[in-house]
């Protein structure tokens, strides 16, 4: 019962879309608009020959490898942001700047700099996943109970101690909920990244279906994509912000 409850709200969205696949089809015709039964056999054909996985594997091992060096970026940043002032109002003006700077602009840059590629889309998630992780991080050191630091000082506690039983429990919640945000924006950017400067993966598996106006391979790589994101919102974001929630909870 509880595995219906779970399951029926991601459902709806695939009913939508069959409807207005429907409408589409019944406006604009069969040739633009094809019946969603074609396009989920279509979606058969590319997965049983492997390009669905390999398209969306590709895409999905871009958007994880942007958010692991924004990660790493972002909590060695936000950790010294977090526990010094003065590096807050150096970091902070330069990460809200790279918040408030379009995709388009990083892409652009990256394929003037470095032509097409895997690094384009590595660098897009990156730039659109790294404010996220820092400002969750800084926000997460700046509450961590300094009063508890100070009498660890105090009576000579080891910093390994203080820093896995003290600073790691105040920090993580809003790391998870960063992490949820950054991992609901790495695959989308990466997939946006390879349709304007990359050869390989979803993204770009979509532009050449637009360039050739394929429109049976065209919503077969978008439905793909909308269930790629569907299963990560139901297997990982879905549980982390739980977790999150549950942890700043228990905190409280």
């Amino acid at each position: 019962m509880k595995t219906t409850r779970t399951i029926i709200p991601y459902l709806v969205p695939l009913a939508v879309w069959a409807a207005a696949t429907g409408l589409a089809r019944i406006w604009l015709g069969p040739l633009l608009a094809p019946d969603p039964w074609t396009i989920l056999k279509r979606v058969w054909e590319l997965a049983a020959s492997l390009e669905l996985f390999r398209g969306l594997g590709t895409t999905a091992a871009r958007g994880l490898a942007g958010a692991l060096l924004a990660n790493v970026a972002g909590v060695a940043l936000g950790a010294l942001a977090g526990r010094s002032p003065w590096a807050l109002r150096l970091a902070g003006p330069l990460v809200a700047g790279i918040q408030s700077c379009p995709p388009i602009v990083w892409i652009t840059l990256v394929m003037v700099w470095a032509g097409t590629g895997a690094l384009v889309p590595v660098a897009a998630v990156f730039a659109a996943t790294v404010p996220f992780v820092f400002s969750t991080t800084a926000q997460g050191v700046m509450g961590v109970p300094e009063r508890l630091l100070a009498v660890g000082r105090l009576y000579g506690v080891p910093r390994t101690r203080t820093l896995f039983k003290v600073a790691a429990p105040a920090v993580l919640p809003y790391y998870l909920a960063g992490l949820s945000t950054v991992l609901a924006t790495a695959w989308k950017a990466a997939a946006v990244a390879e349709y304007m400067g990359s050869p390989d993966g979803a993204g770009a598996a979509i532009y050449w279906s637009y360039s050739r106006l394929n429109m049976e391979d065209l919503n077969a790589w978008a439905l793909s994509l909308v269930a790629l994101g569907l299963l990560l919102e139901a297997l990982v974001i879905t549980p982390l912000r739980g977790r999150a929630a549950r942890m700043t909870a228990e905190g409280a």
